[in-house]
């Protein structure tokens, strides 16, 4: 009995084994199936790792090419202004046939500009902008997956930027703004050589219209002053022939018309001149003192004409050695004293110069009909008078002190007037100007002897006949021997045969000008002086005269005491200068 127990035990005990058995291969068989799903989500977790590493390579390579490519090429468009081979260039290095698989650019043409035209890189072989891209500035198709962009210059459409995206849809907005900073770049360097292009056609227009004005103005110049220097020259001569009394009030008619024509046309010229920023101040040393008694020769007849007190008065502390253009000087002081004397019909007109803090100081004062306060502002407003009425008592253009007041701030200073209706006027003019080291003012060449004068041999080359007849008889008046050719060439085969002291040259001519003869008579190593007689007054016309070998400038109109006095200082110092030339060349 006890073994049957036994036994009985043993086989319960089996039973709990094997179903212990059964559970652990159960459970073993549900822990094996759960480690092969997990392994199976790890596997699939890491192939998307993989894929997402790859993606992430892909991309940072991508980004990092994108920021090369607009690091070099927005290098290069600043350094020179693109291309149609850097443009083609840059298109085709945008395609990675990942991200981008094609890519357009279209310049539409615009006057001057070389890079206009279409530019194609990838698969795409028709590219046309859509409409509505014209109201905006990109527009993104994702049926075709082309992004467009207008390059867009002064609100003007130039051109259009195009490309086709491959890259999945949650890249596609990064893509673009990389797209963006390309449409960008080359809408800069597009506007650029646009802004370039333009500066540089509006500046050479702007040079051919200056030249156009100095040609036009020489051109004027010349054709005004040559017939003026035929009239006032015959009118000189006129006075040393013997005249009736009716004569000689037709001489001096003609003499002042003649004179009046003369101011007329040097204050037009100078106008245009400085209005086209071609008057240049010529400063040299003058002799402030000699000035003084120039201005008086020439009004005190006038005034006294007039029965007015006319004084020039001058500190004796004022430098006698003074820097400055003496020209333009003269000819604000002429213009302020001469309207001084025009507008005042009984009692006086008082100039006085001083010397202040380095400035001279001029003042004219007169007694005359003065100005409303009202009509001052008129005054120094070109081609604007006082009194514009067909009744008017006195002519003019009304530039004169236009002119003056331009001059005066060219030469940093300043016209100021104070004027009382009934009572009179001053005008003021105040000029910084400063001391000349060298007192070159006051030597003066001797006057020739009549017998030096006969013993020169002059030739003049002038194609005018008028002109030929007028310095020729000038020079006969003084029994100085002349010669007269009508033209360059013919000067130079002349001067080939037969010696001469003095040439004046006629700048303007046909067959062969002053200029060219002159140069070749340099080359030719003639050194006696050329003096050029020239209707021009600019500075480049008489820069052209001295850079092709002339010595000095007699400028037309002239008068006989001009004539001589250049021909006094040619023939005093005509050795120094050819051996001072000589030295230079």
């Amino acid at each position: 009995m006890d073994t049957n127990r036994h036994i009985m035990l043993l086989e319960r005990k089996l039973e709990r084994e094997h179903a212990s058995r059964i559970m652990a291969e159960k459970l073993l068989e549900i822990k094996s199936r759960e480690l092969f799903e997990i392994n199976n989500i790890l596997e699939k977790s890491l192939e998307k790792l993989r894929l997402q590493a790859e993606l992430d390579s892909a991309q940072l390579a991508y980004q990092t090419k994108i920021e090369n490519l607009l690091l070099t090429y927005a290098r290069l468009f600043l350094k020179q202004a693109p291309s149609c081979n850097n443009i083609q260039q840059l298109i085709e290095s945008l395609i990675d046939g990942y991200y981008i698989t094609a890519c357009h650019i279209s310049i539409m043409p615009i006057e001057n500009i070389t890079i206009s035209g279409d530019y194609c890189s990838g698969r795409e072989q028709i590219w046309c902008p859509p409409a509505a891209l014209k109201n905006q500035i990109s527009l993104w198709d994702p049926t075709t997956n082309l992004y467009w962009t207008a390059l867009i210059n002064n609100n003007d459409i130039v051109g259009y930027f195009a490309a086709r995206i491959s890259a999945p849809t949650n890249r596609t907005t990064i893509i673009q703004q990389h797209l963006a900073l390309f449409c960008e770049l080359f809408r800069s360097a597009i506007g650029r050589q646009i802004t370039l292009s333009r500066a540089i056609h509006a500046r050479q227009r702007a040079e051919d219209s200056e030249q156009s004005t100095r040609d036009f103005l020489a051109m004027i110049n010349h054709e005004l002053r040559t017939p003026l220097n035929g009239l006032l020259g015959t009118a000189e001569l006129l006075q040393d022939t013997e005249l009736n009394a009716n004569q000689n009030k037709l001489l001096t008619t003609l003499n002042h018309s003649g004179e009046l024509l003369r101011a007329i046309i040097n204050d037009l010229l100078d106008y245009s001149k400085i209005n086209a920023g071609m008057l240049e101040l010529i400063e040299k040393p003058f002799n402030s003192h000699l000035l003084v008694t120039k201005l008086r020769d020439i009004f005190s007849h006038r005034a006294l004409e007039k029965r007015l007190d006319f004084t020039i008065d001058y500190d004796t502390d004022i430098p006698r050695s003074i820097n400055a253009d003496e020209d333009r000087l003269k000819q604000i002081y002429v213009n302020l004293i001469a309207n001084a004397i025009k507008f005042t019909h009984q009692g006086f007109v008082r100039a006085k110069f001083s010397w202040q803090d380095n400035r001279l100081i001029f003042t004219v004062e007169d007694s005359g009909c003065g100005i409303e306060q009202q009509q001052q502002h008129k005054l120094f407003k070109p081609f604007s008078q006082i009194d514009i009425s067909s009744k008017r008592s006195h002519e003019g253009t009304g530039l004169g002190l236009a002119i003056c007041k331009q001059l005066c701030e060219q030469m940093n200073g300043n016209i100021t007037l104070s004027s009382e209706p009934k009572k009179g006027t001053t005008f003021s003019v105040s000029l910084p100007l400063t001391i000349s080291t060298r007192d070159e003012t006051l030597s003066n060449h001797p006057p020739i002897t009549h017998e030096a004068l006969q013993k020169l041999n002059i030739l003049v080359v002038e194609d005018l006949k008028t002109n030929q007849m007028i310095i020729q008889l000038m020079l006969q008046k003084h029994k100085i021997n002349v010669t007269i050719v009508d033209n360059g060439q013919a000067a130079l085969d002349i001067i080939a045969n037969q010696p001469f002291d003095i040439v004046l040259m006629d700048c303007r001519m046909p067959i062969m000008d002053g200029y060219c003869a002159t140069k070749i008579l340099r080359q030719q190593h003639f050194t006696k002086p050329i003096i050029a007689l020239t209707a021009g007054t600019t500075t480049a016309e008489r820069e052209a005269c001295i850079n092709a070998g002339m010595d000095d400038i007699l400028c037309k109109p002239y008068m006989a005491s001009e004539l001589l006095a250049m021909l006094n200082k040619w023939f005093n110092s005509s050795h120094q200068s050819h051996f001072s030339r000589e030295s230079k060349t």
